[in-house]
Protein backbone atom coordinates (compact mmCIF):
# COMPACT_ATOMS: atom_id res chain seq x y z
CA UNK A 1 0.00 0.00 0.00
CA UNK A 2 1.62 3.48 -1.17
CA UNK A 3 1.41 6.52 1.06
CA UNK A 4 -1.82 7.79 -0.79
CA UNK A 5 -4.07 4.79 0.06
CA UNK A 6 -2.27 4.93 3.37
CA UNK A 7 -3.50 8.63 3.79
CA UNK A 8 -6.65 7.69 2.78
CA UNK A 9 -7.10 5.23 4.87
CA UNK A 10 -6.54 7.17 8.02
CA UNK A 11 -8.87 10.02 6.52
CA UNK A 12 -11.46 7.18 6.49
CA UNK A 13 -11.00 5.89 10.04
CA UNK A 14 -10.48 9.24 11.29
CA UNK A 15 -14.55 9.54 10.13
CA UNK A 16 -15.32 6.70 12.16
CA UNK A 17 -13.39 6.75 14.62
CA UNK A 18 -13.63 10.18 15.78
CA UNK A 19 -15.84 9.78 18.22
CA UNK A 20 -14.88 6.90 20.14
CA UNK A 21 -11.09 8.92 20.14
CA UNK A 22 -12.46 11.65 22.05
CA UNK A 23 -14.57 9.90 24.35
CA UNK A 24 -12.01 8.13 25.60
CA UNK A 25 -10.28 11.11 25.94
CA UNK A 26 -12.82 13.14 27.82
CA UNK A 27 -13.32 10.81 30.25
CA UNK A 28 -9.76 10.93 31.47
CA UNK A 29 -9.33 15.18 30.83
CA UNK A 30 -11.79 18.43 30.40
CA UNK A 31 -13.36 19.45 27.25
CA UNK A 32 -10.59 21.91 25.83
CA UNK A 33 -7.83 19.19 26.55
CA UNK A 34 -9.50 16.78 25.30
CA UNK A 35 -9.87 18.74 21.69
CA UNK A 36 -6.19 19.26 22.23
CA UNK A 37 -5.53 15.73 22.61
CA UNK A 38 -7.31 13.92 20.26
CA UNK A 39 -5.75 16.64 17.37
CA UNK A 40 -2.24 15.32 18.55
CA UNK A 41 -3.63 11.99 18.31
CA UNK A 42 -4.38 12.32 14.85
CA UNK A 43 -1.39 14.23 14.09
CA UNK A 44 0.81 11.67 15.80
CA UNK A 45 -1.35 8.65 13.58
CA UNK A 46 -0.66 10.88 10.54
CA UNK A 47 3.33 10.71 10.90
CA UNK A 48 2.86 7.32 11.97
CA UNK A 49 0.06 6.42 8.83
CA UNK A 50 2.50 3.65 7.63
CA UNK A 51 2.60 1.38 10.94
CA UNK A 52 -1.50 1.87 10.58
CA UNK A 53 -3.21 -1.73 11.20
CA UNK A 54 -5.35 -3.10 8.47
CA UNK A 55 -8.04 -4.04 10.67
CA UNK A 56 -10.43 -1.29 12.20
CA UNK A 57 -11.01 -2.59 15.54
CA UNK A 58 -7.15 -2.78 15.27
CA UNK A 59 -6.45 0.77 14.00
CA UNK A 60 -9.22 2.27 16.84
CA UNK A 61 -7.03 0.35 19.60
CA UNK A 62 -3.68 1.55 17.77
CA UNK A 63 -5.23 5.23 18.00
CA UNK A 64 -6.46 5.01 21.48
CA UNK A 65 -2.84 3.24 22.52
CA UNK A 66 -1.58 6.94 20.95
CA UNK A 67 -4.41 8.61 22.80
CA UNK A 68 -3.07 7.17 26.04
CA UNK A 69 0.43 8.39 25.77
CA UNK A 70 -0.68 11.40 24.30
CA UNK A 71 -2.74 11.78 27.71
CA UNK A 72 0.60 10.87 29.80
CA UNK A 73 2.61 13.50 28.32
CA UNK A 74 -0.02 15.97 28.96
CA UNK A 75 -0.36 14.93 32.30
CA UNK A 76 3.81 15.29 32.79
CA UNK A 77 3.84 18.24 31.13
CA UNK A 78 1.07 20.02 33.59
CA UNK A 79 3.33 18.47 36.31
CA UNK A 80 6.14 20.85 35.17
CA UNK A 81 4.65 23.68 34.54
CA UNK A 82 2.92 23.64 38.12
CA UNK A 83 6.24 22.96 39.72
CA UNK A 84 7.59 25.72 37.36
CA UNK A 85 4.82 28.35 38.86
CA UNK A 86 5.70 27.15 42.41
CA UNK A 87 9.17 27.94 41.80
CA UNK A 88 8.61 31.17 40.46
CA UNK A 89 5.72 32.15 43.10
CA UNK A 90 8.67 31.41 45.70
CA UNK A 91 10.54 33.83 44.35
CA UNK A 92 7.93 36.36 43.09
CA UNK A 93 9.27 39.71 44.69
CA UNK A 94 12.55 41.03 43.06
CA UNK A 95 15.84 40.94 45.81
CA UNK A 96 15.67 44.18 47.76
CA UNK A 97 17.74 47.28 45.40
CA UNK A 98 17.68 49.74 47.56
CA UNK A 99 21.01 50.40 47.85
CA UNK A 100 20.71 51.86 44.17
CA UNK A 101 18.53 54.55 45.13
CA UNK A 102 19.40 58.02 43.91
CA UNK A 103 16.71 61.08 44.00
CA UNK A 104 14.31 59.17 45.79
CA UNK A 105 14.03 56.52 42.64
CA UNK A 106 15.24 53.04 42.33
CA UNK A 107 18.09 53.38 39.83
CA UNK A 108 17.40 48.96 38.78
CA UNK A 109 13.74 49.65 38.38
CA UNK A 110 14.65 52.70 36.10
CA UNK A 111 16.82 51.32 33.94
CA UNK A 112 14.58 47.66 33.52
CA UNK A 113 11.73 50.46 33.08
CA UNK A 114 13.71 51.36 29.55
CA UNK A 115 14.59 48.09 28.61
CA UNK A 116 12.56 46.07 25.76
CA UNK A 117 10.46 43.29 27.18
CA UNK A 118 12.58 40.82 25.81
CA UNK A 119 15.73 41.87 27.82
CA UNK A 120 13.11 42.23 30.74
CA UNK A 121 12.28 38.83 30.45
CA UNK A 122 14.97 37.30 30.45
CA UNK A 123 16.79 39.27 33.06
CA UNK A 124 14.08 38.41 35.38
CA UNK A 125 14.00 34.52 34.51
CA UNK A 126 17.93 34.67 35.27
CA UNK A 127 17.90 37.13 38.06
CA UNK A 128 14.82 37.24 40.09
CA UNK A 129 13.24 33.66 39.08
CA UNK A 130 17.33 32.25 39.49
CA UNK A 131 16.75 30.18 36.61
CA UNK A 132 19.50 27.75 34.89
CA UNK A 133 19.89 28.71 31.79
CA UNK A 134 18.56 25.73 30.35
CA UNK A 135 15.56 26.63 32.12
CA UNK A 136 15.60 29.49 30.78
CA UNK A 137 16.02 28.23 27.14
CA UNK A 138 13.13 25.81 28.07
CA UNK A 139 10.45 28.54 29.16
CA UNK A 140 11.67 30.88 26.23
CA UNK A 141 12.00 27.91 23.60
CA UNK A 142 15.65 28.80 22.94
CA UNK A 143 19.00 27.22 22.70
CA UNK A 144 21.26 27.64 25.37
CA UNK A 145 23.78 29.03 23.09
CA UNK A 146 20.88 31.88 22.45
CA UNK A 147 20.64 32.48 26.25
CA UNK A 148 23.63 32.92 26.63
CA UNK A 149 24.05 35.47 23.89
CA UNK A 150 20.58 37.36 24.55
CA UNK A 151 21.62 37.54 28.20
CA UNK A 152 25.21 38.86 27.79
CA UNK A 153 23.57 41.41 26.06
CA UNK A 154 20.86 42.48 27.78
CA UNK A 155 23.01 42.66 30.77
CA UNK A 156 25.43 45.02 28.72
CA UNK A 157 22.36 47.44 27.75
CA UNK A 158 21.35 47.13 31.68
CA UNK A 159 24.96 48.16 32.68
CA UNK A 160 24.84 50.88 30.15
CA UNK A 161 21.46 52.22 31.74
CA UNK A 162 22.55 51.76 34.96
CA UNK A 163 25.61 54.04 34.73
CA UNK A 164 23.48 56.46 33.24
CA UNK A 165 21.20 56.84 36.33
CA UNK A 166 23.57 56.07 38.98
CA UNK A 167 27.62 55.74 39.81
CA UNK A 168 26.99 52.59 41.64
CA UNK A 169 28.55 48.84 41.41
CA UNK A 170 26.49 47.20 38.81
CA UNK A 171 24.95 44.18 40.86
CA UNK A 172 24.85 41.60 37.66
CA UNK A 173 28.51 41.04 37.97
CA UNK A 174 28.39 39.08 40.51
CA UNK A 175 25.69 36.62 38.81
CA UNK A 176 28.76 36.93 35.86
CA UNK A 177 31.21 35.83 37.83
CA UNK A 178 29.48 32.89 39.32
CA UNK A 179 28.07 31.63 36.01
CA UNK A 180 31.65 31.01 34.43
Amino acid sequence: MDADERGEQLEQLFRRTYRRVMAYCLRRTGEAAAHDVVAEVYGVAWRRRRQLPSGDEEAVLWLLGIARRVLANQARSQRRWARLLLRVAERADPPHTGHLRHDGGDDLAAALAQASDADRELLRLAYWDDLSRQDIATVLGISIGAVDTRLHRARQRLRVRLGATSGHQDPTKEKDHAER
